[in-house]
């Protein structure tokens, strides 16, 4: 399971947030923030504490919600269904969704060992999953696996990742056109797809890469260029309508 995968199926059924640990001293809390959500999460000790802008548009106020906090990403990326929050290194609560501007608190099921890495919280119809992380470096490693996971995959069924890509930016066909190629780009990985643009086919080197073809691609026609695990690059043709055609060179 990619890491990407792992993470939203987490946030799916619910993790969310941590921060520092708390006792009679009264720490500190530890925060973290997403700036696009405008949600900010805290923790101290087992108190964690979600906030929302005032601009944020993220979420039911008072609806229910769930946070997820974990001090080792690696093991939360690693495992294979969500993890019991009896973990030492994962903690859980339901939590009431804030209003903007203003925050919520609950009581994990523990107080974090080390300090926190990310956390993610998630409303309870799934609408809205925001993760937060409490160190840049743990996000850009978090996003390499990532990519790294997407490019093996894609690389290991190059002819399905790249009728799958066609697949979804068919979808996106309007007034009879596809979208311009940014707006495909950002669709496709929206859809949990590695994809990039290449002037030319024979920049599509990266393996694994799904890349759109710059000099082929219209809004008419889409044209697609995957090296695959053997090292051949797989091209797909898909018009706004009917089935894509896939050639393979070697």
């Amino acid at each position: 399971m990619g890491l990407r995968r792992v993470l939203s199926s987490f946030a799916a059924a619910g993790l969310v947030a941590g921060l520092t640990a708390c006792g009679d001293s009264e720490p500190p809390a530890r925060s973290a923030s997403d700036k696009a959500s405008g949600m900010t999460v805290s923790i101290a000790g087992d108190q964690v504490t979600l906030k929302r802008a005032s601009s944020s548009a993220s979420g039911t106020a008072g609806a229910a919600g769930q946070i997820s906090c974990t001090d080792d990403y690696t093991k939360l990326v690693a495992a294979k269904a969500q993890p019991a929050p009896s973990q030492p290194w994962y903690a859980a609560t339901l939590i009431t969704w804030p209003d903007k501007a203003k925050t919520t608190t609950a009581t994990l099921s523990h107080e974090l060992t080390g300090d926190p890495d990310l956390c993610i919280a998630q409303s309870s119809d799934q609408q809205t999953s925001v993760v937060m992380y409490f160190d840049p470096a743990i996000k850009a490693k978090i996003e390499k696996q990532q990519t790294d996971t997407a490019r093996q995959q894609q690389a290991a069924q190059a002819d399905a990742a790249l009728k799958g890509a066609a697949q979804a930016a068919v979808q996106g066909v309007s007034g009879g056109k596809f979208p311009e190629t940014a707006a495909l780009v950002q669709a496709l990985t929206g859809q949990g797809l590695y994809v990039k643009t290449a002037d030319t086919k024979a920049a599509a080197t990266e393996t694994g890469t799904i890349y759109v073809i710059g000099e082929d691609t219209t809004d008419k026609q889409l044209v697609l260029a995957i090296k695959g695990a053997d090292g051949k690059v797989t091209t797909l043709t898909q018009k706004t309508t009917g089935d894509p055609k896939v050639s393979t060179d070697g």
